[in-house]
């Protein structure tokens, strides 16, 4: 009976010991991959980085909205914008 009690102790060891080897390991990498975040997050210029990076955010989101949100120009007034070009010039 004393022999099943460490068995059964050995694997609950066993088991703990391997969940808590686990644990410390998934708590490394992730000390590993927030170490550049803990870098930006100490700098003394943080204020100004985040506004830069706003502006710049702000100015990409106004380049999108030319570049997807435009509708193009109807083709019968380019037309007729190049004829006029064209009869000012005297080509007509």
């Amino acid at each position: 009976m004393a022999n099943d009690d460490e068995d059964r102790r050995s694997t609950t060891d066993n088991v703990l010991f391997t969940v808590l080897g686990l644990a410390d390991l998934a708590l490394s990498q992730v000390k590993h991959a927030l170490r550049p975040v803990n870098d930006v997050i100490q700098r003394s210029d943080l204020h100004e980085l985040t506004r830069d990076g706003h502006d710049e955010l702000k100015a990409r989101g106004a380049l999108a909205i030319k570049r997807y949100a435009s509708a193009p120009e109807p083709h019968l007034d380019s037309l007729a914008k190049a004829a006029a070009r064209r009869s000012a010039s005297g080509d007509a």
